[in-house]
């Protein structure tokens, strides 16, 4: 981190109660953390600079006791005056003052100063004061994008047969496209935060779901194997808003204590979406003037119908974009007659977009690098999420090869997996239960629970569909094996998002982002080989393998039951960004406390 970098959080935090804490915990918002390594000559600088920063920012704070009470007064609800801003001020912050201000602040002989723009109390501006059927609204229709991602993923995989007969492909080349697919979903993460931090999480969404549809018309349309696997890396990418923003935005609305069920029903319509695609689709399929363009018409027609309600029920919440447009309006409508400049806390140190772009990059392969819990969180959820999509994409293989089904009762099959997510969204009532009883005693570790209990359950679902995948075996076992295996994929992939983005607080999107990447990769590669491996190994000994390697990585949440406290003691960001998390929601809660008290 440069000195201006480390001097914007310092001004803040010198002049105003926590700057930090104000920031989103869900997507940074492209100011550099300190990644690089420094020599002894450059760090005693950089701490000269902090300690005159701190000096001038002391000045400043005491300079703002006298500002005038009457003026203060006059200030919109929400608003505070900070620091004087001056040339030194101006530069360090990196605010850009608008044309013919900066000549004003330099030769009026009135001081200038910064004016804090926040929500007044009780604002319904702000996003965790929304009516809960606002947010009831707002989690239905991004859970049903993130269904429609699902839905893209079973519905490629049951028309591999019409598909490659009139592409004139391989069956390793239509799996292909599902590889790209999880590819596009991997990476675009690492660019959707400064996307969204530019232009909000709600212009992101409609813009995201408009690509989506645009590119399902495409593959409906392709002639030949390139074309549809560029519409499957499209996909990929522009369905990927549904995995990074749907879990922001409900960090956005709902304070931690009350995201899990929220975050359940999203991660049950990521995993039961996977398995309504063969379970809708197969008819399409198996009906010989329809098949496989028909899917993905049909698919386009499901995804229009989704425009409307984001664009009517979504609203933007992503905290320093409101401030900022607040800000920008107050600006525009009262200029500097009020003393100072309106400025989001959002604004000091803020970066152009494609450097926040790198920044993010950056962060995010670092956190893999620097975080042990990310980093083996990352790679359990990984295989949980190569499995699931082993069955996806394996199901067929299994149950026409070994039990010969007909496309449609391979379709019915997959009701298992949507069973398996069911489950699992019911065990969450029980973890929120645990969460609630164990947290002043286990801390956020009491997250882990269900997830120590689906570490295990994954390895023992393995191996029982594995050992019970034979003709002389009654097809229902590995049904049941199936079963198994997803109700204990749905405690991993939810603890991926609530335990690691209330490690990381305001960085929780750059976390998110790194798992992410690792298990959309994973999965892009199992999608690759899983076909190949159960030719080489048949279906039986595939699993049993990967039940062992489940076996191998169910400690992952034991240990950070065990040793998490001490392990984020030690990282840099994480018991910072948690302390930081926990100041914003204690503040919104004495601010809604306080405002009761003077009614």
């Amino acid at each position: 981190m440069t000195v201006r970098e480390r001097s914007s959080s310092r001004w803040s935090e010198t002049s105003f109660d926590g700057f930090e804490n104000q920031q989103d915990q869900n997507v940074g918002d492209g100011i550099s953390p300190e990644f690089s390594t420094k020599n002894d000559q450059e760090q005693a600088n950089d701490e000269k600079g902090e300690d005159d920063l701190t000096r001038i920012a002391s000045k400043n704070l005491d300079d703002n006791e006298t500002a005038p009470q009457d003026t203060q007064k006059r200030l919109p609800e929400g608003c505070t005056y900070g620091p004087v801003m001056d040339t030194a001020f101006l530069s360090d912050t990196k605010i850009r003052l608008e044309d013919g201000n900066d000549a004003r602040v330099a030769e009026d002989d009135m001081e200038k100063r910064v004016i804090w723009v926040d929500f007044p109390v009780g604002s319904p501006a702000n996003p965790f004061n929304f009516a809960a059927s606002r947010k009831f609204g707002m989690t239905i229709v991004a859970a049903l994008f993130t269904w429609l991602t699902g839905v893209n993923l079973g519905a490629f995989t049951i028309g591999y047969a019409s598909m490659m007969e009139d592409l004139n492909c391989t069956r390793f080349q239509a799996s292909l496209g599902n590889g790209v697919y999880n590819f596009g979903f991997g990476i675009a993460p690492l660019l959707i935060a400064p996307l969204s931090e530019e232009f909000g999480r709600r212009w992101t969404y409609v813009i995201a779901v408009i690509a989506y549809l645009l590119m399902h018309i495409m593959l409906a349309l392709s002639r030949n194997l390139g074309t549809m696997l560029a519409a499957r890396v499209l996909q990929g990418c522009a369905g990927s808003v549904a995995a990074t923003l749907v879990g922001g935005t409900i960090a956005d609305i709902f304070v931690p204590a009350d995201r899990g069920l929220p975050t359940a029903v999203f991660s049950f319509a990521a995993i039961a979406g996977s398995a309504f695609g063969p379970l809708l689709f197969c008819w399409v399929e198996s009906t010989e003037r329809l098949q496989w363009r028909w899917i993905w018409y049909i698919q386009s027609m499901m995804i229009a119908a989704l425009i409307v309600p984001i664009c009517l029920i979504m609203r933007e919440t992503r905290e320093p974009v409101i401030l900022r447009r607040r800000a920008k309006k107050l600006r525009k409508e009262r200029g500097l007659m009020d003393g100072g400049r309106y400025t989001a806390r959002s604004e000091i140190g803020k970066v152009s977009f494609w450097n926040g772009i790198k920044t993010n990059c950056l962060r995010a392969i670092t956190f893999l690098a620097v975080e042990p819990i990310l980093l083996f969180f990352a790679i359990w959820m990984g295989l949980a999420w190569g499995v699931l999509y082993a069955m996806v994409t394996g199901l067929s293989y299994v149950f026409k090869g070994t039990y010969g089904f007909t496309t449609n009762q391979v379709g019915l099959v997959y009701l298992t997996i949507v069973i398996g997510a069911s489950i699992g969204l019911a065990t969450n009532f029980i973890q929120d239960a645990i969460y609630r009883r164990r947290v002043s005693i286990d801390g956020i570790e009491a997250r882990l629970y269900s997830p120590m209990v689906g570490g295990i359950g994954l390895a023992i679902g393995c191996v029982w569909f594995g050992l019970t995948s034979l003709p002389s075996v009654h097809w229902i076992l590995p049904c049941i094996g199936i079963v198994i295996i997803i109700a204990s994929i749905f405690p991993i992939y939810l603890s991926g998002f609530i335990y690691i983005s209330e490690c990381y607080g305001s960085y929780a999107s750059s976390a998110i982002a790194a798992q992410s990447w690792v298990r959309n990769t994973v999965a892009a590669v199992f999608i690759f080989f899983i076909l190949s491996m159960y030719d080489a190994l048949t279906p039986r000994w595939t699993c049993v393998t990967w039940g062992c390697v489940a076996l191998l990585l169910s400690s992952v949440p034991f240990i950070a039951f065990k040793y998490g406290p001490q392990i984020r003691a030690r990282s840099k960001f994480s018991k910072l960004l948690m302390k930081e998390e926990q100041e914003r929601i204690l503040r919104e809660k004495e601010a809604a406390q306080n405002s009761q008290n003077g009614q």
